[in-house]
C-alpha cells in the first residue's frame, strides 16, 4: 500500500497540497483498519473534479474531491488514494468507537439540538465519508436525505462553498481519521463538533454495510451467531462498557440474589457484575457465544450453568427462578411475547424481571430518526430492532414496571418488572 502511494502522480499547486498529501501518505487509517492483505481489494486514484455515482459506487466514477477545500473553487486540490470498500474490522472498532463515545452529545445535537448545525451541511459530511468508503447501502439513505434538505446529491461540483467544504471534511475525515481532520473553517466550535460526530458515526456505518452487506445490494438480517461476528459484538460491547455502559449493567445484574436465569446471556460481559452466593443459569442460542462466555466464566471462576436454547421456549419448569435478567436481548429474540411470556412463568411468586434494553426514545424527533433507521440497523445489527417500544411489550405481556431508570432520553432504560 505504502508503494501505492509513491506511484500516484501527485497534482495541486504550492506546499499546501504538497504537505496535505505527506500527511495522507504517512498516515492511512483506512490501511490501519483493514490490515489484512485479502481485505484490500484495489487501490483508487481520486482526482478533484469527478462526481461519484453514490448508488454504483464503481471505480469508473471514483471519488469527487471538493476543490472549495483546497485553494478555493475551481482550483485543483490533491489526488489521493483510498481502499475500495474499506470494512468493519476489530481494529476499526477501537478506533473510531472512542471518538464517536466522546462525541455522542454532540451526535444528538446534530439532529434534535436547537441552534444546531444546518442539516445540508450535515449530510453534505455524510456523504463525502460515503463516497470515500463506497456503502452503497448508506449512500441511497443519505441521498434520500440529502434531497430533502435540497442539497444538490446528484452533482457535488455543483454544491455552494460551505457544503463543498463540508463534503470535503467527510472525505479527509475518512481518510486521515478523527483529530487529524480540520473542520470546515468559519464554523462554530459547537458545529465543528456536530460534524466530527456525524462524519465518525457515517464511518462506522459505511464499515459495517461494507462488512454484513453484499456489494450488490440488501441482504437478510445477518444473525449474530457465528464465530466472527461473535467476537465483533463482545468487541463493540466491551468498547461500550469502557464508555460507560458498565455502571449500567452493575445497577441491573449486581443487586439480584438467589436463583437468577439470565436469557440471552450472549458472550457473558454480566458475569463479573453478580455477586458471590448467586445461583445462576443463562441460556443464549448461539454456541459461538457460550463458548466465549464459559471462558468468561472460567477466568472470573464464577460458577454458571450455560445451555444452548430459545428464550422462547426455556426447558425449565415453572415457578424455578427469583430473578430473570436479560441485557439487550428483548430488541432482537424473534418471539418477544413468547420470550416474556417463558421469562414469566419459570418467575416464582415474588420474583421480579429485570432488563437493560435501548429502545424507542422519549425524543419525538430522536424516535422519528429510529424509525428511518430501523430498517438498515436491523440488517447490520442481526436482526436487531433499533425503535423497539420495550414498556409496551412489557405491558402486553401482563408484566407491571415498578422501577425504570432512563438515559439518554430514552435510549437506554433499566426496568424492574413483576407480574400484574
Amino acid at each position: 500500500m505504502n508503494g501505492a502511494h509513491e506511484d500516484v502522480p501527485r497534482s495541486g499547486s504550492g506546499s499546501g497540497a504538497e504537505a496535505w498529501d505527506a500527511r495522507h501518505a504517512a498516515r492511512d487509517p483506512i490501511e490501519s483498519h483493514d490490515p489484512e492483505p485479502n481485505l484490500v481489494a484495489e487501490v483508487l486514484e481520486l482526482r478533484p473534479g469527478r462526481a461519484l455515482d453514490l448508488a454504483t459506487g464503481d471505480g469508473r466514477n471514483a471519488i469527487w474531491l471538493a476543490g472549495h477545500g483546497r485553494g478555493g473553487a475551481g482550483r485543483p486540490g490533491p489526488v489521493v488514494t483510498a481502499v475500495a470498500r474499506p470494512t468493519l474490522t476489530a481494529v476499526a472498532l477501537r478506533h473510531w468507537l472512542p471518538p464517536l463515545a466522546r462525541r455522542a452529545a454532540d451526535l444528538l445535537s446534530a439532529y434534535i439540538g436547537p441552534g444546531r448545525v444546518s442539516g445540508r451541511l450535515r449530510e453534505a459530511t455524510m456523504l463525502g465519508v460515503t463516497s470515500v468508503n463506497r456503502c452503497r447501502a448508506c449512500a441511497r439513505v443519505h441521498e434520500r436525505w440529502g434531497r430533502a434538505v435540497g442539497l444538490a446529491v446528484d452533482r457535488p461540483d455543483r454544491f455552494a462553498p460551505d457544503e463543498a467544504a463540508a463534503y470535503a471534511y467527510g472525505q479527509a475525515l475518512a481518510l486521515q481519521g478523527p483529530g487529524a481532520a480540520s473542520p470546515p473553517a468559519g464554523l462554530s466550535a459547537r458545529h465543528r463538533h456536530e460534524l466530527e460526530a456525524v462524519g465518525i458515526a457515517m464511518e462506522l456505518a459505511n464499515l459495517a454495510g461494507n462488512r454484513f452487506l453484499p456489494a450488490g445490494g440488501w441482504a437478510r438480517p445477518r444473525r449474530i451467531g457465528g464465530a466472527w461476528p461473535t467476537r465483533l459484538y463482545d468487541v463493540t460491547m466491551r468498547v461500550a462498557d469502557r464508555a460507560g455502559l458498565r455502571r449500567a449493567r452493575e445497577r441491573v445484574a449486581g443487586s439480584v440474589s438467589g436463583d437468577v436465569l439470565e436469557i440471552g446471556i450472549g458472550t457473558g460481559l454480566n458475569l463479573a457484575m453478580y455477586r458471590p452466593g448467586v445461583t445462576l443459569r443463562a441460556i443464549d442460542p448461539s454456541e459461538a457465544a457460550l463458548a466465549l462466555a464459559a471462558r468468561r466464566a472460567d477466568r472470573l471462576r464464577r460458577s454458571v450453568s450455560l445451555t444452548a436454547g430459545d428464550a422462547a421456549d426455556l426447558p425449565y419448569p415453572d415457578d424455578s427462578f427469583d430473578v430473570v435478567l436479560g441485557t439487550f436481548v428483548l430488541c432482537s429474540v424473534g418471539d418477544v411475547a413468547a420470550t416474556l411470556g417463558e421469562a414469566r412463568r419459570v418467575l416464582r411468586p415474588g420474583g421480579s424481571l429485570r432488563f437493560l434494553e435501548h429502545g424507542r426514545s422519549q425524543v419525538r424527533a430522536v424516535a422519528r430518526l429510529q424509525t428511518r433507521l430501523a430498517p438498515i440497523w436491523s440488517r447490520l445489527a442481526g436482526g436487531c430492532r433499533l425503535d423497539h417500544d420495550v414498556r409496551s411489550a412489557l405491558a402486553a405481556a401482563g408484566l407491571r414496571i415498578v422501577e425504570e431508570r432512563f438515559r439518554g432520553g430514552g435510549l437506554l432504560v433499566e426496568i424492574v418488572a413483576v407480574p400484574s
